[in-house]
């Protein structure tokens, strides 16, 4: 656990000292600010963060391929990647000191929308179930989000390749809500009939930040985002034990 720790500390301090993570930080801070006082912070209005949090997918599914573009990446072009093989620290210990380290940072990108909390609190009262479950759907969705760029990042020793391939990735399964009715009830194969619409709005990340956003934790949205980002971490570790033997 201390390699694992310590892989996420160096992670950590890679990205307070890349000019990247401040560009996210501007995008991201850019993007929240603009949604807070356009569509929620008007005189009058009910205090609700739900529009808050269902557009943060928007501007995570962009953001967060750019962390997470250069974290293998980097390590394949650098050959840094051979020297941390020949040393005792596992793929598996990599791969999660990688993770808990953009975790760790992307934290403090949804702690800094916390400022849009106080100045709504100020003005208004609000319900702490909403925010406890908005914010939970918020750590979700960017632990997903996180795996998917992981995914790509081993993929390639490209950055640029990694961060497209994430953003179109993340950005079908963002917006895909927004299409969900245009899509046929049912489609038969053969003998066979498939929900299509069903599917669809369950692949969503937006029918899913969407009921957390709304106050409501069920079991089924957190299976979601678990299940994504447990999917996309193995396969990660497959890639990465793969390229051991190129």
């Amino acid at each position: 656990m201390n390699r694992v720790l310590t892989i996420a500390k160096r992670e950590v301090n890679s990205l307070l000292f890349s000019p990247i993570a401040y560009v996210v930080l501007f995008l991201f801070l850019g993007f929240m600010g603009f949604i807070f006082f356009v569509y929620i912070f008007k005189p009058g209005s009910p205090v609700d963060i739900r529009l808050l949090i269902d557009f943060s997918r928007f501007a995570l599914f962009f953001v967060v391929p750019l962390l997470t573009m250069s974290v293998f990446s980097d390590e394949y072009r650098s050959g840094r990647i051979e020297m941390l093989r020949t040393s005792p620290i596992t793929d598996f210990d990599l791969l999660l000191g990688k993770f808990l380290g953009l975790m760790a940072f992307y934290l403090l990108l949804v702690a800094s929308t916390f400022v849009y909390l106080i100045v709504l609190r100020v003005y208004g009262k609000l319900d702490l179930g909403q925010v406890l479950s908005s914010y939970l759907g918020m750590v979700l969705m960017g632990a997903m989000f996180i795996a998917v760029g992981l995914f790509f990042s081993a993929c390639t020793r490209e950055q640029i390749v990694a961060a497209l391939a994430a953003i179109i990735t993340l950005g079908i399964l963002t917006i895909l809500s927004n299409f969900v009715q245009g899509i046929p009830h049912d489609i038969a194969l053969g003998a066979m009939k498939f929900n299509l619409r069903d599917a669809a709005d369950y692949l969503s990340v937006g029918s899913h930040i969407g009921d957390f956003a709304k106050g409501t934790v069920a079991l089924t949205n957190i299976t979601y985002f678990l299940g994504f980002t447990l999917l996309f971490m193995f396969w990660t570790y497959l890639v990465l034990e793969s390229r051991k033997w190129r």
